[in-house]
């Protein structure tokens, strides 16, 4: 619910701080013409109802905030139990101890997480966490506001200053982004093939159908996707929403193999089921604030067919990044104009050949970053989702120039690279905001890339 408390924060910024901003910024052009006193008590009350109207926004963004966070920790742990408890008894009746320990693990998690957030709101860690970020966000306001006055002037810089809400409203770039997740087809013939190309690739030794169906877990425990098969056709669900449910069996996998793809049913593969997509575009919402970026996100879906392009290369193979950016030219469709730059675009794939987790390529370089003539990121699921969530925003953040950091506490860490403990660390992700997050460091890191490379259309909202 973190997502949905902001925004109600954003939504009382828009449609009523941002109003009395404006009328008071009017109202005192009016009153520098007026005698001595009247300009003067007019001045009085308009900075009077500034203040009052300043004091109850922040009032309110912090009861909201802390509601929030309350009602939200208590369903998250709700949720959490009751969905592990499901897992273990499924997993108990099916003889699944995978399964079993997935559910164990939730719960543990849930709790543990749940005692931590509710210290935080109780001791106030979360108070002064929420104190910090207001004074974070005006300074990156402030600190925006100076980078466009030094690159634009006069009707382009106004009409930037008003796109991000700089001087009224909820501060932020409004960024749309595409998500992409690829699928595997069971009937989709390639080059004339005498059976269809998954049953090709499975028996050519190219994927397992196995492992990417879900029934195989070759690369550990801790590494497990969740991938999802649906079989094609009328589905029929209980209405309401929700995720549609319509796997494959083992048997049926068996027999689609064994028959060269002619039996039934027929099915598609994705490489991570809709909750778990879900749950990192949120995350990507939630923490691209803390940047100053306000994601709103196009879904769609796109079918691969080559090995490559299932399994993807990882550094082991020493072409990462160079099949990265074929698969964003010949796949995704990604051109390298620059005016995609202000379009990223974000890959849900299957695996990459190593223990990678993620991987971006940008139009224009940064301290960290190389120049790619495509841009664009690719990303795998994990299990356990609390820990693994905030994998597309860590990868958009190299999009946006960023670099990797020490401490499980930073989006930006990472295990490869990167010692998981500084000093910060313990009261970050205990006491104060108990997920990992962005600092107000890489934030203006992010706005310096933004403002050098993006276009002034972009900015303004054109």
């Amino acid at each position: 619910m973190k997502l949905e408390c902001t925004q109600i924060g954003e939504w009382v910024e828009e449609e009523v701080s941002k109003p009395v901003t404006e009328w008071v910024e009017k109202t005192e052009e009016v009153c520098k013409d007026w005698p001595w006193p009247l300009n003067w008590l007019c001045k009085l009350v308009t900075t009077l109802v500034e203040v009052i109207v300043w004091v109850v926004e922040k009032v309110w963004k912090w009861v909201t905030r802390t509601v929030c966070k309350l009602v939200g920790a208590i369903i998250h742990l709700l949720v959490e139990v009751l969905t592990g408890l499901w897992d273990v008894i499924v997993g108990i009746v099916t003889l699944d101890w995978r399964r079993i320990l997935d559910g164990l693990i939730k719960i543990g998690i849930a709790i543990v997480k749940t005692i931590f957030e509710l210290i935080s709101v109780i001791l106030l860690g979360d108070t002064i966490a929420f104190i910090i970020s207001e004074i974070e966000r005006y300074r990156l306001k402030e600190y925006v506001r100076s980078l466009l006055e030094k690159k634009y002037k006069g009707d382009e810089l106004e009409k930037i200053i008003d796109n991000l809400r700089i001087d009224h409203g909820a501060f932020g770039y409004r960024i749309s982004m595409s998500s992409v997740r690829t699928f595997l087809d069971s009937e989709t013939i390639v080059n004339e093939q005498p059976a269809p190309n998954l049953v090709t690739l499975h028996q050519a030794g190219e994927i397992n159908l196995y492992e990417l169906c879900g029934f195989e877990f070759n690369e550990g425990f801790w590494n497990r996707k969740r991938y999802k098969t649906l079989k094609k056709g009328l589905i029929v669900t209980g209405g309401g929403g929700g995720e549609v449910t319509n796997p494959i069996s083992r048997d049926e996998l068996d027999a689609y193999i064994s028959s060269n793809g002619a039996g039934e049913p027929k099915f598609i593969v994705l490489p991570m089921t809709d909750a778990a997509l879900q749950s990192k575009l949120k995350g990507a919402e939630e923490k691209g604030r803390e940047l100053g970026l306000m994601i709103n996100w196009r879904k769609s879906e796109v079918e691969v067919t080559q090995k490559e392009h299932i399994v993807h290369n990882g550094f082991d193979t020493g072409l990462a990044s160079s099949s990265l950016v074929s698969f964003l030219s010949t796949v995704i469709g990604r051109t390298g104009d620059i005016s995609e730059i202000c379009q990223p675009v974000a890959v849900g794939v299957f695996r990459y050949t190593d223990k990678l987790r993620g991987i971006a390529a940008c139009l224009r370089g940064s301290s960290c970053q190389a120049t790619h003539r495509a841009s664009g990121v690719t990303y795998i699921d994990s299990s356990p989702d609390t820990i693994w969530k905030f994998v597309t925003i860590h990868e958009l953040g190299h999009y946006f120039g960023l670099c990797h950091v020490d401490g499980v506490d930073r989006i930006m860490y990472s295990p490869r690279q990167n010692s998981w403990f500084t000093w910060r660390t313990i009261p970050n992700l205990l006491y104060f905001q108990n997920d990992p997050k962005f600092t107000l460091s890489e934030a203006k890191q992010t706005w310096d890339y933004i403002v050098e490379h993006f276009p002034a259309t972009c900015l303004a909202g054109e």
